[in-house]
């Protein structure tokens, strides 16, 4: 599986590394919301497996930045890892189009839970 992992803060980045380290997945570390556009338009958003993006970033936040990936497609996979945890933040980004939502901090169990979830294949 090739993922995008967008998030502002390189600890996340280096979390998420840890997760999925041993395994036969490619995760691809962008740092807002434009650089991601960027990346999956290289591939015309075919490229990527699944997307974890976060909320709160400089140039394009998690929000602007799931509405302009579902302008391009609706197959791919978006789970929004992030610490906000008002109901009406939750409802506004799965109106927007995330597959499913992670609240910070989170376990690799939760992580490959959600993963498994919305793209039917267990993470190994």
């Amino acid at each position: 599986m090739k993922i995008l992992c967008v998030d502002d803060t390189k600890a996340v980045h280096a979390f998420i590394r840890t997760l999925f380290a041993g395994l036969a997945h490619e995760l691809v570390p962008v740092y807002d919301g434009q650089q991601a556009l960027d990346e999956l338009a290289k591939s015309d958003y075919r490229g990527f497996n699944l997307v974890l993006l976060d909320w709160e970033m400089p140039v394009k936040n998690g929000l602007e930045t799931m509405v302009e990936i579902r302008k391009k497609t609706n197959s791919l996979p978006v789970i929004m890892v992030t610490s906000k945890n008002d109901m009406n933040d939750i409802t506004k980004m799965l109106e927007a189009g995330a597959s499913e939502y992670i609240m910070k901090p989170f376990t690799r169990d939760i992580l490959f839970d959600k993963i498994a979830q919305i793209t039917g294949s267990k993470v190994a």
